[in-house]
């Protein structure tokens, strides 16, 4: 019994060490050069279309287009603003340093905003400073 333990042991032992790996015999496949692409957002939103994204999807360093439309973004997405009830800072209090926050971004505009617009809308505004007012002291 402790014999043929011993045998089957080294039957293992000696597979593994004389085994080979043909992972890229065979075939015309060439994997000289890849990448590992990830997506970024689940979902871009724009009215009135939505457009998901995948992690692992393949490389769109190229336009993508089908009939009239064209997706020219590769790589790595932005991070979406998501909609808040005016927590810039997020401590669980909705108080003067977030309305301090909104007040000294007030006028900005673009996409990379981050908290301070507040309703992502890509301008820090009124919107965003009522926002803010409406919900003050909540939380605190």
């Amino acid at each position: 019994m402790k014999r043929q333990r011993h045998v089957l042991v080294l039957a293992a032992v000696l597979m593994m060490c004389f085994s080979h790996a043909f992972a890229q015999s065979g075939g015309g496949f060439d994997l000289s050069w890849w990448t590992i692409d990830g997506g970024g957002v689940t979902f871009a939103l724009g009215t009135p279309f939505q457009l998901g994204g995948t992690v692992g999807q393949p490389d769109a360093s190229n336009a993508l287009t089908g009939g009239a439309f064209s997706l020219t973004t590769s790589g790595f997405w932005f991070q979406p603003c998501l909609i808040h009830d005016g927590d810039v800072d997020v401590n669980g209090c909705i108080d003067d340093a977030d309305l301090l926050a909104v007040l000294f971004a007030f006028g900005n505009t673009g996409y990379l905003l981050g908290r301070v617009d507040v309703n992502c809308d890509q301008v820090v505004d009124d919107a965003d400073l009522l926002i803010v007012l409406f919900n003050f002291g909540r939380g605190c």
